[in-house]
């Protein structure tokens, strides 16, 4: 009897601790969404990829969120069919949320229609700081790598390149269709590409830290099953 209610407090602890990583989750998508639009609207330069998304935005008439959820289904389906194995749900929940929230934070208005040139600097720092420690959330949940990540290892892993190498050339190769195709390009950009890194890193140290604490409350009240030997039985 005791050991049905020990396995059924451990089942209602792993649900628990399910449902909290799935909520940092979400969350943090939302946080990288608010952070990429606040890129936007600085003026003063998107994220790399972004410069590809409002590139195909303005040739298509279609939103930027959009062409977010498009590229990175693309990405998803070629990074499959390379390595030959399933995604996760998590990936495709991934790329279809954050397209929805960052169109959503984009049409709020919430923006100075005239920015001051230091309101600019303002949205472009933060938006790069907001998107970085969004990024680190959902990334310490592993509940769904994003479509870069994941053509980024797939790639390194059938090529033999590093995956630092792939990870530049792809990024490369977003910054150049995106500008051929009319994408903002300016000192934002550049920036972002090397200041997003080192703070999601530390967003993935603290929040990998969080999800650890979490995972080791769960394994505490994992029934024992095989009795426990005293001193006086050895």
């Amino acid at each position: 009897m005791k050991q049905k209610v020990g396995e059924r407090d451990s089942f209602k602890k792993g649900l628990t601790t399910l449902m909290i990583k799935w909520v940092v989750f979400l969350i943090g998508l939302l946080v990288l969404a608010t952070g990429g639009a606040f890129m936007i609207k600085s003026a003063y330069g998107s994220a790399t990829w972004d410069v590809l998304h409002i590139g195909l935005s303005l040739k298509s008439g279609w939103s930027i969120g959009l062409w977010v959820q498009i590229v990175g289904l693309l990405m998803i389906g070629i990074a499959c069919l390379i390595d030959r194995k399933k995604p996760q749900v998590g990936s495709f929940i991934n790329i279809i949320l954050i397209g929805f929230f960052l169109d959503g934070m984009l049409r709020l208005p919430i923006y100075p229609s005239h920015m001051l040139w230091w309101e600019s600097l303002l949205f472009l720092f933060g938006g790069i700081c907001i998107l970085g420690f969004g990024a680190g959330m959902y990334v310490a949940t592993g509940l769904g790598a994003g479509p870069r990540d994941g053509m980024t290892l797939v790639l390194a892993k059938k090529t033999g390149l590093s995956i630092r190498l792939v990870r530049t050339l792809l990024e490369g190769t977003a910054l150049l269709l995106g500008w051929l195709l009319g994408g903002p390009v300016a000192a934002g950009t550049f920036l972002s590409v090397f200041l997003i890194g080192p703070v999601m890193q530390a967003s993935i140290g603290f929040w990998s830290k969080q999800m650890a604490r979490l995972d080791e409350k769960e394994e505490s009240l994992v029934p024992v099953t095989e009795p426990v030997l005293k001193v006086n039985d050895l």
